[in-house]
């Protein structure tokens, strides 16, 4: 089972050290001394001074250890090796051993398996803590970082398309995906959304990174289904995802069943025309909590809000609508998760299609989401994403600007503020856009799907969030999302590209460096 709270192999206490085993046979101290990739960060109320592997980096290799020291210690008798949870975007929840040492003001994680090649991985210390000096850290804190990948290359193998219709079937509209390891078997599978069907077809992959077989998942109540994520929400160590419902104001959770399939969790009441999920633990539980766009389907002076869905934490997996956060954009149709003042506290960026801007909502910790900075996207965004292009350690973001033709990269300064955006010409009306380092250099290069244009276009990051030497891929016929992930797991990026009007996916794989 992976998950950090599951069975738990020994747990050992000696003056400096509380060693737990999670599915692994280590029982060795951690080094005392930081790793070089370790980072110092900004202090919250949890007080971390030091974490590894550095936010935002791309340095991590596919077994390197999680660490955290704490500027308060913690109480060794009462630490709980749960607190600290790491998940794997591609490979879920990440089984090993955690570590409580330097007289409780170093966590050490060690993974029991390997990461995924490329993929992002966030790492979580709950609030709650006992502290050594009487009392409980207040706040958790939580970062990201990626993967290394091997080198790649950025000129792609055509690998042919696989449709997803059943036989004698009609159009079903796929647009978004999702490549979790649904089954158990190591390999990515991929869940795809379907619009005009409203269902889910998970596509399992066969291990040797292909897609033949397919299972159809209804969603009851379903309407338009696109936005999709995964988590693990009910605490088993299985890979759920969650679909918004962009036809009404549903927000459906899927919990794993151990066997490759999954059950309806809840179905909850978001707001109006859900447009984006976006997950992170917002109140700092210990549990995925779920950020929902809702766009208004008014006049365009009409506003949207977002919905703050958080966890119950009590191993059911069901959310609850906590809060509504008014939003003074317009037309809010995308959403990303990420720390982008540093403080260790997920914030939130969310895209408004009819004002042309970004905006950012700064996390408390609590739950509570408050209106930082607004900031042109240099279009209308129909979908960011986050993610350190420049290398300077503070999240940036990108924007797929359909009218505009263009993605927008904005440059973060790390207290929550970006720089007006810089726009590189794609293909026609780009629909999505997703990083990665497809090519194997240490930084994350930019795909965009651009729907008019029939194509899937590659952008080559030169190192300082510049993009150049565009690559352009055919779809049949509209471009509309893509996944970058290691589909056959030979450590570097591949790319599974969607055409929703053909009804097909594209395989495109790295031939590597």
């Amino acid at each position: 089972m992976k998950t950090l709270s599951g069975v738990l192999g020994a747990l050992v206490v000696a003056a400096v050290a509380v060693l737990v085993l999670v599915g692994t046979d280590r029982s060795e101290a951690a080094a005392t001394e930081a790793p070089p990739s370790a980072a110092a960060v900004g202090s919250s109320s949890a007080a971390v001074s030091l974490v590894s592997p550095a936010p935002h980096s791309i340095e991590a290799g596919p077994e390197s250890p999680v660490e955290l020291v704490l500027a308060q210690p913690l109480d060794p008798g009462g630490f709980d090796p749960s607190a600290l949870s790491v998940f794997g975007r591609w490979s879920g929840v990440m089984t090993g051993s955690v570590q409580l040492s330097d007289d409780g003001r170093r966590i050490r994680f060690e993974p029991g398996e390997s990461f995924h090649a490329g993929e992002s991985v966030t790492a979580s210390l709950r609030a709650g803590e006992k502290l050594a000096a009487g009392g409980a850290m207040e706040t958790g804190f939580a970062w990201n970082f990626w993967i290394r990948p091997q080198a790649g290359s950025l000129d792609m193998i055509d690998r042919g398309s696989r449709i997803v219709l059943d036989d004698g079937e009609k159009h079903v509209q796929p647009y978004g995906a999702y490549a979790g390891d649904f089954n158990g078997d190591g390999y990515p599978d991929i869940a795809i959304p379907n619009e005009v069907s409203a269902d889910v077809r998970v596509m399992f992959n066969d291990g040797k990174g292909d897609y033949n077989e397919f299972r159809v998942l209804d969603i009851p109540g379903g309407s338009w289904p696109s936005p999709n994520e995964g988590a693990d929400f009910n605490g088993d160590g299985l890979t759920d995802f969650v679909v918004g419902n962009a036809g009404n104001d549903l927000v459906s959770v899927f919990l794993a069943d151990g066997d490759g399939w999954f059950e309806l969790g809840s179905n909850i009441e978001s707001g109006q025309n859900v447009r984006g999920v976006c997950i992170g633990d917002f109140d700092q539980d210990g549990w995925p909590d779920v950020a929902a766009v809702n766009m208004s389907v008014g006049p365009e002076e009409s506003r949207g809000n977002v919905a703050m869905l958080l966890n119950n934490a009590d191993g059911t997996g069901d959310l609850r609508r906590a809060s509504e956060i008014a939003s003074p954009g317009q037309g809010e149709k995308t959403c990303a998760t990420a720390d982008v003042n540093n403080d260790g506290l997920p914030d939130l960026l969310v895209g408004a299609y009819f004002t042309d801007e970004v905006l950012t909502y700064l996390g408390d910790g609590r739950g509570n989401l408050e209106l930082g900075t607004r900031v042109r996207a240099g279009g209308k965004p129909w979908m960011i994403v986050a993610g350190d292009v420049n290398g300077d350690g503070n999240v940036d973001v990108m924007s797929a600007n359909r009218e505009g033709n263009n993605v927008g990269v904005l440059i973060g300064d790390g207290a929550g503020g970006f720089a007006d955006p810089v726009e590189y010409e794609t293909g026609e009306s780009p629909l999505a856009v997703d990083v990665g380092d497809i090519d194997g250099d240490g930084d994350l290069d930019v795909v965009t799907s651009d729907f008019e244009g029939n194509s899937f276009t590659v952008h080559e990051n030169a190192g300082d969030g510049t993009l150049v030497n565009p690559r352009s891929y055919a779809a049949s016929t509209n471009g509309s999302c893509v996944v970058i992930h290691d589909r056959d797991l030979d450590g570097d990026l591949d790319l599974t590209g969607v055409d929703e009007t053909d009804d097909k996916i594209f395989l495109l794989e790295n031939p590597g460096g």
